[in-house]
């Protein structure tokens, strides 16, 4: 039996007496002065976590700890996915600090049988909780191998959620958006007049493009670049400069690429089939900030009723993309004259 195994399709052929619970202790918790304090679950979770890291020399993608039930389950069990893509099994050394944490965190549910065992689920920035009962009462003794691979991280399929996402949104993938330059400056300039803005003036933004084109793998799409010559920012708005669109850029792109297609997409909500479905994509380019996690965004994957340039909202408040607006000129018209839908959003501040 081994304390550490590799994550190969033999784990599914590996039951609960295939696997060494090597006994570790947690040396880091502090003593607790206050039980009822939340951030005493993540001092809890952080401390499992670095002993695991430190033990085995590898950090940790997840790890499952299991509390027992005094039936099947009868220890403190952890299941940790290592970032070697290898998995290790641990049970936890009940001291008494040990108990004193558990207990403080560990807060049974009125309803809830002290013996029932449940599945904590512990990351970075993971802590959550689920009874043993969620899964057939005997699963993770009789099944272990079932319940290790429903339990796999993103990370140890990495390749095929890439290839699952990039199948899926490479047939809406359009590019090239036809536009007028000409046409969008003067309904810049009217916008500008019209609401007494100060634009910030345009700059060169190479070193912006070959950033985004460094993480995207395709260069900064030619309209924003063409929008970007009229400014590069403009006060007290939602205007975006260069380098605050691509830095948000990055950061919806860290969430597709952490997520599964299955997270992605809400087959629940409509948008009249313009937008996808996705809840963000790397072809929604953001250049408008309506605050709180929330953008306007150029689509460069339009949805099959949609057209490539349209203008959609998306963020933390949306399940999905919705359209804005059907491109850039029209969306800078509606917002010179007051017809736009954003107005809700203070996009433009009066101080």
């Amino acid at each position: 039996m081994k304390t550490i195994v590799d994550y190969t399709d033999r784990v599914k052929d590996m039951k609960w007496e295939d696997f060494n619970f090597e006994t570790i202790s947690i040396n880091t918790l502090p003593k607790l002065d206050n039980p009822t304090h939340y951030k005493n679950s993540f001092i809890f979770r952080d401390a499992l976590l670095q002993a695991i890291k430190d033990h085995f020399n590898q950090a940790v993608f997840k790890l499952l700890f299991i509390t027992p039930d005094q039936s099947l389950i009868r220890k403190f069990y952890g299941i940790a996915f290592l970032d070697n893509k290898t998995i290790a099994t641990v049970n936890f050394k009940v001291t008494p600090t040990f108990k004193t944490w558990f207990d403080a965190i560990d807060k049974k549910d009125k309803n809830q049988q002290t013996d029932t065992s449940n599945i904590y689920s512990f990351a970075d920035n993971l802590f959550s909780k689920q009874p043993s009962s969620n899964y057939d009462k005997e699963l993770i003794i009789k099944n272990t191998d079932e319940f290790i691979m429903h339990q796999i991280p993103n990370q140890f399929i990495a390749e095929q959620l890439t290839k699952e996402k990039t199948d899926f949104i490479t047939p809406y993938i359009e590019l090239d958006v036809t536009y007028n330059l000409d046409d969008i400056k003067t309904s810049f300039e009217t916008l500008v007049a019209k609401k007494n803005l100060i634009v910030t003036p345009a700059k060169n933004n190479d070193t912006a493009y070959a950033k985004f084109k460094n993480e995207a793998g395709f260069d900064f799409p030619e309209i924003l670049k063409s929008f970007l010559t009229l400014h590069n920012g403009v006060k007290n708005t939602a205007f975006m400069s260069a380098e605050q669109i691509v830095l948000e850029w990055v950061n919806w792109k860290m969430i597709y690429d952490d997520w599964t297609q299955g997270d992605l997409l809400d087959n629940y909500s409509t948008n009249e089939g313009k937008a996808l479905l996705m809840y963000t994509t790397p072809y929604w380019i953001p250049f408008f900030d309506l605050q709180n996690g929330n953008f306007l965004a150029i689509d460069f994957a339009p949805n099959t009723k949609g057209v490539p340039g349209q203008i959609i909202r998306f963020g933390a408040d949306q399940e999905i993309g919705y359209i804005e607006d059907k491109n850039l000129n029209s969306f800078l018209l509606n917002l010179a004259n007051d017809q736009s839908d954003i107005e809700d959003f203070e996009w433009l501040q009066t101080n």
